[in-house]
């Protein structure tokens, strides 16, 4: 874990070109760690990771190498993914999701105790 954390501390960049990954905890990793991020362009990831990311078609090594080669070149673009990912990653952390959860299961309780409507 901290060996993980000393290579994504000292990373430029993140590549998961992914072609399934429902969630990507390394991804997240990845961005709270301050990496620019290059994605396999799949729904799940586009949903969590669109506007701080960069996003390739994972059959195509071509994009992929095209993409890193832009990042590694373009210091200004690469800054402003750092910032996104690490901006959105923070939208992820463990205290959010579980005040979301609490919520979600207070709405529940509460309309399971309404009497039904006939």
């Amino acid at each position: 874990e901290r060996q993980l954390a000393a290579w994504l501390g000292s990373s430029a960049i993140y590549a998961l070109p992914a072609l399934y990954e429902p969630f990507g905890l390394s991804v997240l990793e990845a961005g709270l760690a301050g990496c620019a991020l290059v994605l396999g362009d799949i729904p799940s990831l586009r949903e969590l990771w669109d506007g701080a990311a960069l996003f390739v078609d994972p059959r195509d090594s071509e994009a992929l190498r095209q993409a890193l080669r832009h990042l590694i070149g373009d210091d200004d673009h690469r800054a402003q993914l750092q910032s996104a990912a690490r901006q959105r990653a923070r939208l992820y952390s463990p205290d959010r999701h579980a005040a979301a959860y609490t919520q979600l299961y207070q709405t529940l309780a509460e309309q399971r105790s309404l009497p039904c409507a006939s």
